[in-house]
């Protein structure tokens, strides 16, 4: 008697099934990873922004305001040019207030709003898919 290998045309099927209900549930998940780590590389921008601006702050009285694109000069010293997504910035003043804004090239767009006297805070403004 000969004992045939390999597989059935069912197992394979089986097999495939299952594979691609993996992947529907995988790529998602690994798309929202993705997302947190560019909001994270974003928000890790803006805590830099923030503390370059108390800094300027206690020397100069004001905030900074200005385009921060690929660097800065020695004023404020905060340059994006390392990061992979966020590589650009700008900041407006208004009294004792101050708005950072960055925006990274797949569309996250991320505000520290500043304040003199109370913690700043981040705004999410991506648009949602």
């Amino acid at each position: 008697m000969s004992k045939k290998l390999g597989f059935t045309l069912t197992e394979l099927i089986i097999a495939l099934v299952i594979l691609v209900i993996l992947a529907l549930v995988a790529i998602p998940v690994y798309r929202g990873y993705v997302k947190k780590g560019i909001a994270t590389e974003g928000k890790a921008l803006l805590g830099e922004i923030n503390a370059a601006q108390q800094i300027y702050y206690s020397r100069h009285g004001k905030y900074y305001a200005g385009t921060a694109g690929q660097q800065m000069g020695a004023s404020f010293g905060v340059d994006a040019r390392r990061n992979k997504y966020f590589t650009s910035y700008y900041v407006t003043t208004s009294g004792d207030t101050f708005d950072a804004v960055t925006s990274s090239k797949e569309g996250h767009q991320l505000t520290l709003k500043g304040y003199a006297t109370t913690t700043p805070q981040i705004i999410d403004n991506t648009p949602v898919d």
